[in-house]
């Protein structure tokens, strides 16, 4: 039975954040992925392609359904030319070549074991701009459209039926199975997903530790009373080890061994795994290391700069502080000067014989007059002090500047013959996996070859496959 795995999720406007569709885009589109891209009516080129989902979320209205996410585990049992033309054949058929798609087939490096497909589809006609699928809609709208009620089921089975044509086009026996394993009658518990990032963090930082978190809605989930202290991982590989368990004491005798193969294939793993993931959690350790020390170091300038920077503003401060005072009390005083000026009697008899309103202009004028010469004074001490600010400011960055420079290339020299080691380090990981799963191959077609060669010799015999085999244990 081949892995089924299929995830569908939309993403709008009132649900998601501003440019969450057009970064997914980009995201599924990285380089470090090595990803085959495919696409229909949106550019192929990643940036090109969240510009473009940019432009398109910016005109939608503000309640609009931007796109549709579908997560989809390939068939393992298929080549990398077949499993692009099921993609190509799936998008089409599930878009009936009517909206636009994006897909981005992730199948080298870490997903070597792991092929997948993220689908990204912009649910609006080329033509029409009008929605077509409704994949976000509820069921009883999709009812109302003349579309299957659960949009979910639709695609689950439509991948269904796209993936096992083309697995027996290709002469292969395994299928694929949208159920679930107690709808097939199949003893066996479920695998949990585990994403990226937890897998990261394991393999390459620490072994990570629950804790409890709480809901938007106000809910706390205890999730180390959950997990009872198992990571994803551990979790995972017991529900394996459990489902191997349990095959092993199957009646069948090739199911038995089968499960005595894998047990054995995932023990050697584990010794593998666990010596890689310590020398992972060390270059990333040294890699940490480094990145600190420089950072105090940096910190410690960065505080000896503001120190001196502090000082050099309350030194100014205190030097244009006089000229302040001396300033105010020279305004102050020529204010008072005027006033006096217009409060003689001669002033004050003109102003009020004057039918005609020009002394009273005249004094009007001159106060403000005065009032412009000392804002331009006021104006002219302050660019002053700002000058002097700025010019102590860039002496006390120049000073610093060097013992910065040296931080960051020490840093950088740190890291480059960190990443030089590491990547050797890498490489020999990557070979010692690539080895592990080429003896587990091999391990395996000695099984079938075993299995075939036992079945011969039965069915020659004349009787069926006994509860022990040659060569093949219990």
């Amino acid at each position: 039975m081949a892995i089924y795995s299929c995830n569908l999720t939309s993403v709008g406007k009132t649900t998601h954040a501003s440019g969450t569709s057009g970064a997914h885009l980009r995201y599924i589109a990285r380089e470090d992925a090595e990803p085959v891209i495919l696409a229909e009516h949106i550019p192929s080129d990643a940036q090109a392609a969240r510009t473009w989902m940019d432009r398109q979320e910016s005109a939608d209205r503000k309640n609009a359904r931007l796109i549709d996410k579908v997560r989809i585990a390939l068939p393992r049992e298929l080549n990398k030319e077949q499993r692009l033309a099921l993609v190509q054949e799936f998008a089409g058929e599930l878009t009936q070549n009517r909206v636009p798609w994006f897909a981005a087939i992730h199948q080298e490096g870490k997903d070597q074991g792991n092929p997948h497909l993220h689908l990204v589809i912009r649910d609006r006609d080329i033509e029409t701009g009008k929605r077509v699928l409704k994949l976000s809609d509820s069921a009883r709208d999709r009812e109302a459209a003349g579309l299957t009620p659960k949009a979910a089921e639709w695609v689950r089975e439509r991948w269904e039926t796209v993936c096992n044509t083309a697995l027996e086009r290709a002469g292969v026996a395994a299928r694929i199975d949208r159920r679930s394993l107690e709808a097939q009658g199949v003893d066996r518990e479920p695998t949990i997903h585990i994403g990226p990032r937890a897998s990261h963090i394991e393999a390459n930082v620490r072994r990570p530790e629950s804790k409890s978190r709480m809901t938007a809605n106000g809910r706390e989930i205890d999730y180390p009373r959950i997990d009872l202290g198992r990571t994803r991982n551990e979790r995972q590989a017991e529900i394996i080890d459990l489902n191997l368990e349990r095959a092993a004491r199957s009646p069948d005798f090739e199911t038995r061994a089968r499960a005595r193969l894998e047990r054995e294939q995932r023990s050697a793993d584990r010794v593998l795994e666990s010596g890689l993931r310590a020398d992972a959690r060390k270059r990333r350790f040294e890699v940490d290391s480094v990145k600190k020390t420089h950072r105090l170091r940096l910190d410690d300038v960065r505080a000896k700069e503001e120190m001196e920077s502090r000082a050099a503003r309350e030194a100014v401060k205190k030097a244009i502080a006089p000229k302040i005072a001396d300033m105010r009390k020279q305004h102050t005083q020529q204010r008072a000067d005027l006033k006096a000026k217009e409060s003689k009697l001669l002033n004050r008899l003109l102003v009020m014989i004057d039918f005609t309103g020009r002394t009273k202009r005249t004094q009007e004028g001159a106060r403000k007059a005065l009032s412009a010469v000392h804002k331009r004074e006021r104006s002219s001490l302050a660019a002053e002090a700002k000058d002097t600010r700025k010019t102590q400011a860039e002496a006390v960055k120049a000073r610093y500047a060097p013992e910065r420079q040296e931080i960051a290339d020490s840093r950088k020299r740190a890291l480059s013959g960190l990443a030089d080691r590491h990547s050797h380090a890498e490489t020999r990981a990557d070979q010692s996996r690539q080895q592990r799963e080429a003896e587990r191959e091999s391990a395996r077609r000695q099984l079938d070859t075993n299995l075939r060669t036992y079945k011969a010799v039965a069915q020659d015999r004349g009787a069926k496959p006994r509860d022990r085999s040659p060569g093949l244990g219990n």
